[in-house]
This record gives C-alpha cells, sequence and structure tokens, in this order.
C-alpha cells in the first residue's frame, strides 16, 4: 500500500468513528462548507468561504478541470481533467496533486456515491461511464452507454446513477438519458428527450430520498424537460419568459443556450441559468410556480448553493467572476473575481481537522 492510501485509510477510519457515532454533531459543529469554482481555461481553480464570499485558497495544477467532488472522509478532492484524460487526486490538507487516475478518454462531470465510496465518471468522447474504487484508486468497471456523456448525477438514496449523453441521437426515441442500477453498475432503463442531447439535470427528491423528477436541460433550448421518474418519460418542457433579442447574448454560447440548472438543498425551488438571456431564473418546487430572475452577467454557466440554501453561485465565463446571490430576495450579495473561464462549480463539506 502506498503512503497516500495508507493516509487516507488511517483518516477514515479516525473520522469513521466521529461519523457513526455523532454524525448530527459533526454536520452542526465540526465541519466546513467551501464553494469549488474550477477554471475551465485554465490549470487551477478558486476556493470560496461562503461564510465571507471571499477566495481563501487557490488549487493548482488541475487543467482543464470539467467538475471537481470530494471523498466523503475530508482527505482528497477529485478533479476530472479533460486535458490529461485523468482524475486527478488532490490531497485536501495540502492542496496539492498527490495522483493522476488514467481514464479510456477525456472526462466531463463525475459524482460520488456516497452509500458504496465509488466515483462515476461521464466519459465524454467515448460511450462509457467509468467507476473508480475510492479505496484502491483504481478503475473497477467501465459500463458501457449509448453514446459519450456530458454529465453524471447520483440520486439522493445512493440508488442510481443517471447519465445524460452529449451526442446527437440518430431518432428522437433515442434515450439520451440512461439510468444506471448502482447495485449492478449497468444500464437498466432510459429517457428520450425528443431527439436532443442533455445538458446539465437537476434532481428532485422525495422525503425518503428516491427520486420524483429530473429536470434536463437540451441543447439549443431555452428551458428544461421535466422528466416523471416513475413514468420514465418527458412529461412537460418549460421555458422562461422570452426576452427581446435585443436583451439576448448570442456571443460564444454554442448551442449550450441554457446551462446551469439546480435543485436547492431543502427542495424548495429549482434555479435555471440561462446563457441567452444573461440571467438566471427560478421556479418553486413541487409546484413549478415561476418566481422570477435577475441579470447576472455575460454567459452565466453552473450553479451550486450552500448546504443551508440561503446562498445561489453562478459561474461567468463572460466575466470571469462567480456571483453570490440570496435565493430569498434574488439579489446579488457579492461578485468574487476568479480564474480564467470558470464553469463548473460545487459545494464541498468536510471535516474542519483538514485546516481548509
Amino acid at each position: 500500500m502506498n503512503n497516500v492510501h495508507a493516509k487516507r485509510l488511517l483518516r477514515s477510519v479516525c473520522l469513521g468513528t466521529c461519523f457513526f457515532g455523532a454524525s448530527s454533531l459533526l454536520a452542526q459543529t465540526d465541519s466546513v462548507v467551501r464553494i469549488i469554482q474550477t477554471n475551465f481555461a485554465g490549470s487551477n481553480a478558486h476556493v470560496i468561504d461562503p461564510s465571507t464570499n471571499e477566495v481563501v485558497d487557490i488549487i493548482e495544477g488541475v487543467p482543464k478541470a470539467h467538475a471537481v467532488v470530494n471523498h466523503p472522509d475530508g482527505t482528497y478532492f477529485y478533479f476530472a481533467n479533460e486535458h490529461d484524460e485523468t482524475i486527478d487526486v488532490v490531497d485536501i490538507t495540502t492542496l496539492e496533486v498527490v495522483e493522476r487516475i488514467p481514464l479510456v478518454d477525456r472526462p466531463n462531470k463525475l459524482v460520488i456515491n456516497k452509500a458504496s465510496l465509488k466515483l462515476y465518471v461521464g466519459i465524454r468522447d467515448a460511450p462509457f461511464v467509468q467507476v473508480i474504487d475510492l479505496d484502491s484508486h483504481e478503475v473497477i468497471k467501465t459500463i458501457p452507454v449509448a453514446f459519450g456523456v456530458h454529465n453524471v448525477y447520483v440520486t439522493a438514496d445512493s440508488k442510481y446513477v443517471i447519465a445524460g449523453l452529449g451526442a446527437v441521437p440518430a431518432t428522437v426515441d433515442e434515450h439520451t438519458i440512461q439510468v444506471i442500477d448502482a447495485s449492478i453498475d449497468e444500464v437498466v432503463w432510459g429517457v428520450a428527450l425528443d431527439g436532443h442531447r442533455v445538458r446539465p439535470m437537476a434532481i428532485e427528491s422525495n422525503a425518503d430520498g428516491s427520486t420524483n423528477r429530473i429536470f434536463a436541460q437540451a441543447t439549443r433550448l431555452n428551458g428544461f424537460f421535466v422528466v416523471d421518474w416513475d413514468q420514465r418519460e418527458a412529461v412537460d418542457f418549460i421555458s422562461p419568459p422570452p426576452l427581446h433579442v435585443s436583451q439576448q447574448n448570442f456571443d460564444g454560447i454554442q448551442d449550450g443556450t441554457g446551462h446551469g440548472l439546480l435543485v436547492l438543498p431543502d427542495q424548495s425551488a429549482l434555479w435555471y441559468a440561462s446563457r441567452l438571456d444573461s440571467r438566471v431564473y427560478t421556479w418553486s418546487l413541487p409546484d413549478l410556480e415561476f418566481r422570477g430572475g435577475i441579470e447576472v452577467g455575460p454567459s452565466p454557466q453552473w450553479l451550486t448553493a450552500t448546504p443551508d440554501s440561503g446562498t445561489l453561485y453562478v459561474s461567468l465565463v463572460g466575466s470571469m467572476e462567480t456571483v453570490a446571490l440570496d435565493t430569498k430576495t434574488q439579489e446579488i450579495i457579492a461578485r468574487i473575481p476568479v480564474g480564467f473561464g470558470p464553469k463548473r462549480n460545487s459545494t464541498h463539506t468536510f471535516p474542519a481537522e483538514t485546516g481548509r
């Protein structure tokens, strides 16, 4: 066993006692929350303290990072490195890259299944989702899907991994959302989106953690599909109120008209980022009543929120900043300078003993 894995396993044993003996206390008093803003046109990521909305650290050596997650025990960050076709393992304490896990091809979004301690990586240029064991840091399975994968998500109950495919389907009936049973790591069913590729998605959960609906953005559309989980099909398409063309931004949006979708942690609202409109919009849940929108700046790319659902963070490629937005008042409370090409951002909670 190498030193990196030995260090992680030792810390896992120590932290496991805390998690199983006093998990609620740990969540309240002994954990820290950080927002990580990846910079796709650079080789670093900015770490934001949501209590001050200031950058407190910069992680170097993570080029063209598509997304990042953290190990539940607070030892590592995992970055999807599109440049080197690897998962870059960053020590949370030192913020240094300590390992690179090779993949079959270029990765896009990744997600951790906390129940099984497995990392799922969407492969963009090949029709696979690769599965990495978090104990060994080895690829343990390569799951075939229909096309290359743009984004992957895990359901709140950890039972399923949802893959949004990034290729143009041959027919409108092809499943561009594919659902993987996490107990066997195989595709078990799928959903068609009228012949569209899938962009970001968001999951609405029931009180018991089971899935109620998936909201899915698709290429060239300013709005989102509503997918009923039990019916296994798209049952609606919802758009924000149309703006006059003079208020819209067509510069550099490619076919990602809408790019960024988030169900708040408390399940009270859905937020949507429109690159075309330079705005974020919100709908209440579960009724999907439109609650308004706010102009944030050029080309909003991704959304994340604090665990209490009070603050929304919006990445802006056009101004190289991350905007913090109060979800109740819908007012901008901070504009945080970050790096080049800020796209995916995410919220991370881990034990305070890491020092970060």
